[in-house]
């Protein structure tokens, strides 16, 4: 059986393209024994080659095509199951899905790991190409982040810089606050992307110098880009009043219900205040109304069972039952008698009998 030839070493690529000198890599091999840090990394710190020499010899060592930083796309698919922290920490970055095959540039091929990861996460067969670090960085930055930051950004900039943070602001100045256009446009769009995200739960949570904005997706909460701290009141003013609460309570609990229509879909939201020490903690539960029912097999039904309670169900006559959990056996009554009827039976046979005289 016949053995293939080993990939040809890093360094040796550099040289033989002219990029960088044998000298040169002798002293990235000596920095490295003494950092730790891969040889492109070496490279690159020392000044002898581009970030993008190293992405190219790369992928020509892997035998794998290479993106240059200008021909990434400027919008890529956002993965649901990934956050942007995974692919930054890996310098991954999602380019197209097609036909079941997700195309992946990466700045370290050679991980093996990263593959198995998004395989499980996305269900999706995992084909890498190569581009450089910063190129991969900028793009997560502005498929990510960049979209929903700017929108959020621009909404606070041009929001008053003076409110209390402390909410301890009149019913009046609180009400005026609500209904502020800017305020308005900040909570729709905290509710738009919780929504366009398939978030079931918004957690708007305050501390002592900062605002925490999570979404549960899959029973997991993210964090997402929140407002500042000093908006905190009329935040949490603007969601009682819409969720017809009083907002002048600030020290019990309250439930209230907002319904909002998007894209044409009906949306129910459940709202919950629960006072803290420093304000008042938001959740707020999206019920979308299509996802309510569910055909037999988004259930988990096997393809058989669910065929069967189809014809079952929409047949003329006869019934059909769908029994729970059968509960267990009760252990069996034991038939003899217990030590206390014994003892009372003794007891009035005795006092039946006639005593006998001496």
């Amino acid at each position: 059986m016949a053995i293939g030839a080993p990939p040809r070493l890093l360094g040796e690529i550099l040289v033989a393209e002219g990029l960088t000198t044998a000298d040169a890599v002798d002293r990235a091999l000596a920095r490295q024994r003494t950092t730790g840090e891969l040889i492109g990394e070496a490279l690159v710190a020392l000044g002898a080659v581009n970030e993008d020499d190293v992405a190219r010899a790369l992928a020509v060592q892997q035998d794998l095509p290479y993106v240059w930083r200008e021909e990434l796309p400027s919008t890529v698919p956002v993965l649901k199951n990934v956050s942007a922290k995974y692919l930054r920490q890996y310098r991954i970055c999602p380019i197209t899905i097609e036909g079941g095959v997700l195309t992946v540039a990466s700045a370290d091929p050679l991980n093996t790991i990263v593959a198995d990861d998004l395989r499980q996460a996305t269900g999706l067969t995992i084909k890498f190409v190569v581009s450089s670090a910063t190129g991969i960085l900028e793009t997560i930055d502005r498929n990510y982040d960049g979209a929903n930051a700017s929108a959020l950004q621009r909404i606070v900039e041009g929001m008053d810089e003076e409110r209390a943070p402390d909410g301890d602001e009149d019913v009046n100045h609180l009400r005026d606050m609500a209904f502020e256009a800017p305020v308005v446009r900040l909570v729709n769009l905290l509710v738009e992307n919780a929504i366009t995200a398939e978030a079931s739960d918004i957690h708007i949570e305050p501390f002592e110098d900062t605002l925490r904005i999570r979404y549960r997706i899959d029973g997991i909460l993210y964090d997402q880009e929140a407002p500042p701290r000093r908006l905190q009141a009329a935040v949490t003013s603007r969601i009682k009043i819409m969720a017809e609460m009083n907002i002048a309570e600030r020290r019990l609990p309250q439930d209230g219900r907002i319904r909002v229509n998007l894209h044409g879909a009906r949306v129910d939201i459940r709202v919950s205040t629960i006072p803290t020490v420093h304000g008042e903690s938001i959740v707020m539960r999206l019920l979308q109304r299509s996802s309510v029912f569910l055909p037999l097999d988004k259930l988990g039904f096997p393809r058989t069972r669910s065929s069967a309670s189809t014809r079952s169900s929409s047949a003329r006559t006869g019934s059909s039952s769908s029994p729970g959990r059968r509960a267990p056996a009760r252990p069996p009554r034991s038939t003899a008698p217990s030590t206390r009827s014994t003892r009372r039976t003794a007891r009035s046979s005795r006092s039946r009998t006639p005593s006998s005289t001496s």
